[in-house]
């Protein structure tokens, strides 16, 4: 289906390919923007089943608005097929970043906390996930973690075995009340403990060489301990994982729960679950024992149970003033922070939808429900940016930097969009200082290496852009944007042979990237083939491109004796 129109959608390239399932790149005619389109593998168009999921998976996603989750546009049919609109997520999967390595303790543990807030929001709508995995979670072109595939409608390639029936999930991370068929959505938080253990460990928490293996240790064996594999995880980290992966799913911690605890260990504010007061009772408590151990004349009580109860009485009195007072201020701060995520999800919905004054409406009232929430200054830094108050924007991004300067995924992407401010400015070494230290937080966004290269390309640096590129590559095999980058900086050293390389491997990927085009057309002119140069420009002058680009890439090519009037 590559390179044909469906509906007002222009499909570019296949994505990726499940057992009931194919999604493709495409373009949205009418809005101008990029979209994924997910379709029933053609082979599964007369499988009802098929299409009931697919339709599932829309009404499901249709019903939740969260920065967490996938944002659905349509649902749709044409010439028959039936397909979903979908935003477009380009910034990969967990599984590629497992592929890569065990993730940093802060990058894994936020990863777990946003999957968490998005299982939160549709647990209290009634939907069970019922798929939790690496594959599902994937990251949008800023960095942002977003929960996929409800439904079970699959659509990614999967790289490990899927069991069929009343078992529906991926064994390795179904839990163990699924082969009853009643996983609901306790089930869903065994499956994120499953990802979270191996997002910092490497490796699945349960062994096993099949499917029913899987699903045997997981319904029978402890889980491997986490810091035997992953000494610096938290023993906190480690206990809530043991929580999660729980064989009876009542003693799970629910989604809010957990979202919580892990807002927690990752320093953003959030109600504190679990204390009933047990914990200062006990502490009054052995105060007072140990007080009553020296004797003598300062004994204010009598012995005995007489004594006993004077004691108790007031300390008991205390206690519950003190258990009072706490359930009443932790409830305060739950419905601070409660309304703030509504907030900010109802914020960051208007601002994807362009309406920028209101969103900032709303975004300043999830502030000031709860001053420290990293997502809402984001947010509203974004909105600031797009309004053009580049000032009001950087301010808010300094912000998240002072305030939580160790949040990998908040701290980088405030660091990235100043670089972008100061990349707009035309201040060049302090757009690379930035995007250093966004790509020193979190090394797995994509983002970050690509506009680091191209700022150095901008500043006359193409020798210090090659190695940044080419380590990119590395992590992130065949991105479009990273060939074409790495094109420019081996055309501005010099290298115009191995430049053309690397914008023919940009256009096989992405054929739409436009400045491919065009900058194959200048390297091309420097190895004197006036020809291809001439037919790649003006397939680039076909293409949606940037006027001040153009203008600069036309220069040189009449410069070179390509193009002449």
């Amino acid at each position: 289906m590559e390179h044909t129109r469906v509906s007002h959608y222009t499909i570019t390239r296949r994505l990726g390919r499940g057992g009931m399932g194919e999604v493709f790149e495409a373009t949205d005619l009418d809005l101008g923007r990029p979209v994924a389109l997910k379709f029933v593998a053609a082979e599964m168009t007369a499988d009802a089943e098929a299409l009931k999921r697919l339709e599932r998976e829309a009404r499901a996603a249709a019903a939740l608005q969260h920065p967490h989750i996938a944002t659905l546009y349509a649902f749709e049919r044409d010439d028959g097929r039936s397909f979903i609109a979908m935003e477009l997520m380009s910034g990969g999967s967990v599984r590629d970043r497992i592929s890569a390595g065990r993730l940093p303790v802060g990058q894994a543990l936020a990863i777990a906390r946003d999957t968490a807030a998005a299982l939160a929001h549709a647990h209290q709508r009634g939907i069970v996930h019922r798929d939790v995995k690496p594959e599902n979670l994937m990251f949008s072109e800023g960095g942002i973690v977003k929960l996929m595939d409800f439904g079970l409608a699959r659509a990614t390639q999967q790289s490990r075995l899927t069991m069929t029936g009343t078992a529906v999930g991926t064994a390795a991370y179904m839990p163990p009340e699924s082969t009853r068929g009643a996983a609901e959505a306790p089930g869903d938080i065994f499956s994120l403990g499953v990802t979270l253990h191996e997002m910092l460990a490497g490796e699945l928490p349960f062994t096993g060489d099949t499917p029913l293996a899987l699903l045997y240790t997981s319904a029978n064996d402890p889980p491997r301990p986490l810091r035997a594999a992953r000494p610096d995880a938290p023993a906190a980290v480690e206990e809530l994982i043991g929580r999660m992966l729980a064989k009876d799913p009542a003693a799970r911690p629910d989604a809010a729960t957990v979202v919580r605890e892990l807002a927690l260990m990752t320093g953003v504010p959030a109600p504190i679950g679990g204390d009933t007061g047990e914990n200062l009772a006990s502490t009054i408590a052995i105060g007072d024992h140990e007080a009553g151990e020296e004797a003598g004349p300062r004994r204010r009580f009598p012995r005995g149970w007489a004594g006993r109860l004077l004691i108790l009485m007031p300390v008991a009195a205390l206690i519950g003033v003190f258990m009072m007072l706490r359930v009443m201020m932790q409830a305060e701060r739950g419905d601070r922070h409660d309304t703030a995520v509504a907030l900010n999800n109802r914020g960051f919905e208007l601002l994807q939808n362009d309406s920028l004054s209101t969103a900032r409406v709303t975004l300043e009232a999830a502030l000031k429900a709860d001053a420290r929430y990293p997502e809402a200054m984001l947010n509203l830094a974004e909105v600031l940016s797009r309004s053009g108050d580049a000032n009001g924007a950087a301010a808010w991004y300094g912000r998240v930097i002072r305030e939580f300067p160790s949040d990998s995924a908040h701290a980088g992407m405030a660091h990235y969009q100043l670089g972008e401010i100061d990349m707009a400015a035309s201040a060049i070494p302090s757009a690379i200082g930035h995007y250093r230290a966004a790509l020193a937080l979190d090394s797995t966004n994509v983002r970050y290496s690509n506009n680091l290269a191209f700022a150095l390309v901008q500043a006359g640096r193409p020798n210090d852009a090659i190695p940044v590129l080419r380590t990119a590559l590395d992590r992130f095999p065949g991105e479009a944007a990273l060939h074409k980058n790495l094109g420019l900086a081996l055309l501005r050293s010099g290298s115009a042979r191995e430049a053309v390389r690397e914008f023919d491997a940009a256009i096989d990927r992405n054929a739409a990237l436009a400045p491919a085009w065009g900058l194959r057309a200048e390297a091309k002119a420097q190895l004197h083939d006036y020809t291809g140069a001439r037919a790649d420009w003006n397939t680039y002058l076909g293409m949606a491109h940037d006027e001040t680009e153009r203008a600069e890439i036309e220069a040189r090519l009449r410069a070179l004796g390509a193009l002449t009037n």
